[in-house]
């Protein structure tokens, strides 16, 4: 049901309006321990690419071998989404997941990165190739965790 909604023009301004900043807020106020297991999802904190204020945000993740896969697919009727423009802009980032805090260097997937991880990516959040599929954009960013 909530990848059918994921799909819908509602859909995506629900979870980018109501659902992220709830989920993000309790994710944050429990430190992590309040809705981990809604999924696999995680919060990014990025810096602003213009006030370099930290911003979080809450986003599906893929665990290939040591490096976080996360992806955005911008329907065509919206903007990128400020996560994305600020990764490119700074590429580095703190992951949360669960309880757990580290920090990562973050670089846009290669083409060969795309076509193995596409197929894994739709399978985790379905939505995406249905925005993709109608005109939409992805952006899909592989984090190694800075050492």
């Amino acid at each position: 049901m909530i990848y059918q909604l994921g799909a819908t023009n509602f859909g995506v301004w629900a979870i980018k309006n109501l659902v992220s900043p709830f989920q993000s807020y309790i994710y944050r106020m429990s430190e992590g321990i309040a809705l981990s297991s809604l999924g696999p999802g995680k919060d990014v904190l990025t810096k602003g690419r213009r006030t370099g204020k930290d911003r979080t945000v809450p986003v599906f993740y893929l665990l290939d071998g040591e490096v976080i896969v996360i992806c955005n697919v911008r329907p065509k009727s919206e903007r990128t989404n400020p996560w994305v423009i600020n990764l490119r802009h700074h590429s580095f980032a703190q992951l949360q997941i669960g309880e757990e805090k580290a920090k990562y260097k973050a670089r846009e997937a290669t083409v060969d990165e795309i076509n193995r991880l596409w197929p894994r990516l739709i399978d985790l959040w379905p939505a995406f190739a249905v925005h993709y599929e109608n005109g939409g954009h992805r952006s899909i960013f592989i984090l190694e965790q800075d050492k």
